[in-house]
Order: structure tokens, then sequence, then C-alpha cells
């Protein structure tokens, strides 16, 4: 399975989100996240989170302000970033500096 990691210099591209990451990160998501975050990242009693990149969910799942600490592997939190992302590339693109 691919672990996409994009990094300031990665092109639009590049912004690559294989198809199995996408369906894993969404179960994650259900399971996890879409209590709050609704089944679409859209928000509901928590945030707008559609576009939140890697390094936004591995801060997050650590526990701020009012969302708690949730235990994933790394593996796990890759898949959520890549479903995160494929619901808003472009917000995507922008929290990692890509034109």
């Amino acid at each position: 399975m691919l672990l996409p990691i994009w990094s300031s210099e990665t092109t639009a591209a590049e912004l690559l989100l294989p198809k199995e990451q996408v369906k894993a990160g969404r179960t994650l998501f259900l399971k996890n996240c879409a209590k709050c975050h609704g089944k679409d990242a859209s928000g509901g009693s928590a945030p707008d989170i559609q576009g939140m990149i890697l390094q936004d969910v591995v801060e997050s799942v650590r526990g701020v302000e009012a969302m708690p600490e949730i235990a994933l592997s790394e593996m796990d939190a890759k898949n959520i970033a890549v479903f995160l992302m494929s619901l808003s590339p472009d917000q995507a693109r922008l929290r990692l500096g890509i034109n």
C-alpha cells in the first residue's frame, strides 16, 4: 500500500490520493471522527476538517481543546489524512503550500 507524504515542494500533479487509502481512511473516520465532525467532515458539533493534512491529523488526535485524545497508528492517521484531503484537495494543497 502506498503511503504518500507531501512536503511544501509537492506539486499539484503529485498530490495523488490512492483509492485504497481513501477507502480505508473513510472507514476509520466514520468509526472515530464522524460523530462530531459529520460523515463528510464538514462539521457538526465540531469544526469542518475537510482538506486536513497528515500534520493536522497527528496534532489533533493528541487531544486539543474540546477534542479528546484518540489512539491511532501512524498508518491509520495517514489513511484518515488521505480521506480528508480527498474531500477538499484544493484546501489540502493550500495547507501544504502548493499553488
